[in-house]
Parts: structure tokens; sequence; C-alpha cells
């Protein structure tokens, strides 16, 4: 009956932010754009009998043609389970951050950040989180250019004084 609750409402939800509803793996998926990612968490937190008011995992992805900012939600008063994907632009990556929802939600976006180049608007202290502040790119983007095999090969010798 929960569940029943649940499909409810992520559908009217689905329908007013022109949002998918799928299922994965047994938990509701609902697909937005950028634009509707801060409305759809904010309406999923306070749904009523049935609400996902506690944010899991927040993760970047690089899907070639655009990039997804996966929120991975459940309850702290319920079974229920809540994927929300939001559709970013690989070009400017720009999605309204979810930590006045959920202070948790910080440093999983400097690692959104950090690693895909996703730019959390509103976010307290987007900074680098894993990689040293001048560091050139994201790499676990896709298009990110490795270093050949042989330039790993060779072996890098510190200068005196360095």
């Amino acid at each position: 009956m929960l569940n029943n609750i649940l499909r409810a409402q992520v559908a009217e939800l689905a329908g007013r932010v022109n949002g998918q509803v799928e299922e994965s793996l047994g938990v509701l998926e609902l697909t937005v754009n950028y634009p509707y990612a801060l409305e759809a968490l904010t309406v999923a937190k306070d749904f009523a009998d049935v609400p996902c008011d506690f944010l899991h995992d927040l993760a970047g992805m690089d899907l070639e043609d655009h990039l997804e900012v996966v929120y991975q939600l459940s309850s702290l008063r319920g079974p229920q389970r809540l994927r929300i994907i939001a559709r970013v632009e690989r070009e400017n990556p720009v999605i309204d951050s979810a930590t006045p929802l959920w202070k948790g939600a910080d440093f999983l976006e400097r690692e959104a950040f950090d690693m895909f180049g996703i730019v959390f608007r509103g976010h307290p202290n987007l900074k680098r989180i894993y990689m040293w502040d001048d560091f050139e790119g994201h790499p676990m983007r896709k298009d990110y250019v490795i270093e050949s095999r042989e330039q790993r090969a060779v072996m890098r010798v510190r200068k005196e004084g360095e």
C-alpha cells in the first residue's frame, strides 16, 4: 500500500516537473531536467504519508551527451526509496545546490564538482575536495585526457629544491 501511495505521488510530481518515471531494481526513478531538480527534491522530501526525507547519496554521472546528478533518497519513517536523476547540460553544467534541504549534500556536491565539473549554484563552499586547487580538468568525465602508458612509465624525479 505504501508503495502505491509513493507511486501516485511521484507520478503527480512527474507531471508537474515534466519528468519521466521508471522503476529500476525495485526503486522508483524520477528523471527531470536540471531546472526542476530542486523543486522535485523539495516536494519529495515533504510527500504526505511517504516522505523521502533522507539523502543517502548524491553522485555525478557522465553519459557522454549530457551529465547527470543522481540523488538516492529514502525515509527516516518508512521503507520508501526514490531515486531522482537530474539531467545537466554538458557544456554548462550548473544545477541548484541541495544543501538548503540537506546539509549532508555538502561534501557529496563538492565531490561531483571536483570529479565531473558540475557547479552547484548556492553551495556554501564549492571547492575541490580530492584534487589540488590548480588541477586542470575533471578526472571522471569521459572526455578527460589522461597521459599515455609510455608517459606514465617514465620515472619522474624531483630536482633538488623543489
